[in-house]
């Protein structure tokens, strides 16, 4: 679905990937691996049309995303979940979930946003809180649900388990797969790697903003070398966050 060919990528004159090639499928849940400044964020974003690009493609079905405005993009049918500032804190759920309906023909809205409760149960709950009171976990879920009201072909998340507890962890990648499972197609950039390695379909591994590895999730996830030497991601690598 998404075809990136030779991308050299960063920020001002700095460059982050270089000549970087891969192909995210339709109806696929992808995980970037890789260890900090491997460019993991800096391809996501590239994507998104939200950094510098000095070279390269970025094909959507064919047609190219560099140079096309990020408003344009998203409206092409990717959402885009950020690590921070993915939700408005002063703002209840509720609100949240309506500003992110507004992209929806006003009669479509009602039914969508029923239908987002039947996957988000405890949005639903928390309906009136401000988000700010959010747990993390509930906090991701909100930011996840927000870009699951667009309803988009593709969903680009990155980090979406920072900070989280392991639990925690564990219930926002079930959610994703379940997503997947509905169609969608997933991109997620995350630093746990053996966790999400058992949700995932496929994995790409960056190193120093190069592709060093690609393979089914299960195979990636049985290669210790690759685990230790170029992840070096642990179970409890996780910092907890209620």
């Amino acid at each position: 679905m998404i075809a990136i060919h030779n991308l050299t990528a960063g920020y001002g004159k700095l460059e982050i990937l270089q000549n970087l090639s891969l192909t995210f499928a339709a109806e696929q849940f992808s995980v970037v691996l890789g260890p900090n400044g491997s460019g993991k964020s800096t391809l996501m974003k590239a994507i998104m049309s939200l950094n510098t690009v000095f070279g390269g493609s970025i094909k959507l079905h064919g047609r190219e995303l560099i140079g096309t405005p990020t408003e344009a993009i998203s409206r092409l049918g990717i959402a885009h979940v950020p690590q921070r500032e993915n939700i408005f804190d002063e703002l209840t759920v509720q609100e949240n979930l309506q500003l992110g309906a507004r992209a929806l023909a006003k009669a479509k809205r009602p039914t969508a946003l029923k239908e987002l409760l039947d996957v988000f149960p405890i949005l639903g709950r928390r309906r009136s809180q401000r988000a700010n009171t959010l747990s993390g976990g509930e906090h991701q879920m909100l930011a996840i649900a927000i870009a699951w009201l667009s309803k988009p072909r593709i969903m680009l998340l990155d980090e979406p388990s920072a900070g989280l507890a392991p639990a925690i962890a564990a219930d926002v990648f079930r959610i994703l797969q379940e997503l997947g499972e509905a169609g969608i197609t997933l991109v997620v950039v995350e630093q746990n790697a053996r966790r999400i390695l058992q949700y995932c379909d496929y994995a790409f591994v960056l190193r120093e903003g190069k592709l060093v590895f690609e393979g089914a999730a299960e195979a990636c996830l049985r290669d210790e070398e690759m685990i230790k030497g170029y992840l070096g991601v642990h179970e409890g690598s996780v910092s907890a966050r209620p």
